[in-house]
């Protein structure tokens, strides 16, 4: 059987975002957090805190393809309102225009106001989300301009990701980004969120061999997935991410999970590197490398050795 462990070491470092690319976003975080702190500053207000989350504060950001925008989620958290009854807190749309004022003008695109966050768009390919939480007996609730002020917790998240990395391995990491990569690939119709709470929750460790770590993990979120095809958000507030979810939809997941598990499945028994590494960068693209043949055994690439001196016979008459 083929060792494509390597391979897949390969593949996560081509996957991953690049120390150029960590250290933009971060500069870019710094730089707009001392704009967000300077506005509050200026128009009296009490200085937010900021926690940043999401797949960069958890390691598991994947290069997107084709040069698709990556990103940070840095979510601001609003002080003075944690003792005062929320029908007295400012609306979502009023925080919303608090940050857009502070971070307008640091790029050359407009801050976008979305529903569940500010986005400062980079030139350079990469974008910045600002949600806004005001806590209140240690939950968070996020500026919603559409829902409201609504149960949320990014940071609670992160944590219990990190734990999850902490009791089990590094390995569950890569396995994330390597499933990060397939669904975007293959176009499956599953959230980055999605994907970590399922790995996680169903991941099965393999030291030193990635290829089995996913795919027991992949068979285990599948026979997890048939029994009761749930996606339960492990922090406040528990809803079900998978809630509502067609028919058409859930058949895509559980094809597309099959499908990749197969064709690791082929890849672990097959002898030659090259083809296991063909069956994976179907699923995965090009970005895969690929696996090289082994040479020849001996017996079938032996040469003869040239002497000077003729061949000796034995009493039978034959060379020796």
């Amino acid at each position: 059987m083929a060792d494509i462990h390597d391979l897949f070491k390969k593949f996560d470092n081509e996957i991953s975002l690049s120390t150029d690319k960590q250290n933009n976003l971060r500069k870019g975080r710094d730089a707009l957090r001392s704009k967000i702190k300077t506005w509050f500053t200026d128009h009296d207000k009490q200085q937010p805190t900021f926690c940043w989350q999401g797949s960069f504060a958890m390691k598991t950001t994947v290069n997107p393809i084709n040069g698709n925008e990556y990103d940070l989620d840095d979510g601001v958290y609003l002080s003075g309102y944690s003792d005062i009854n929320q029908d007295s807190w400012p609306s979502p749309s009023t925080v919303h225009s608090w940050i857009k004022c502070a971070v307008d003008g640091h790029t050359q695109k407009s801050p976008v106001d979305k529903d569940t966050c500010v986005r400062v768009v980079y030139e350079a390919g990469y974008h910045i989300d600002y949600p806004i939480y005001i806590m209140q007996d240690d939950v968070a609730h996020l500026a919603n301009k559409t829902k409201g002020w609504i149960v949320s917790d990014p940071k609670a998240f992160k944590d219990w990701f990190i734990k999850k990395v902490q009791d089990n391995d590094e390995q569950l990491r890569r396995v994330v980004k390597y499933m990060k990569a397939w669904k975007e690939y293959k176009e499956v119709p599953l959230k980055g969120i999605e994907i970590t709470i399922l790995a996680a929750n169903n991941f099965e460790i393999y030291e030193g061999r990635d290829e089995k770590s996913l795919r027991d993990t992949l068979s285990k979120i599948i026979s997890t997935l048939n029994e009761n095809f749930t996606c339960v958000k492990p922090v406040s507030p528990g809803e079900d991410l998978f809630d509502g979810i067609s028919e058409t939809k859930k058949n895509k997941i559980l094809n597309g999970l099959t499908e990749l598990k197969e064709a690791l499945d082929k890849a672990i028994e097959e002898d030659d590197p090259a083809i296991a590494s063909d069956y994976m960068i179907d699923m995965f693209g090009e970005r895969f490398p690929k696996g090289e043949s082994p040479k020849k055994s001996d017996e079938t690439t032996a040469s003869f050795i040239r002497t000077s001196s003729p061949g000796v016979l034995r009493h039978d008459g034959r060379s020796a």
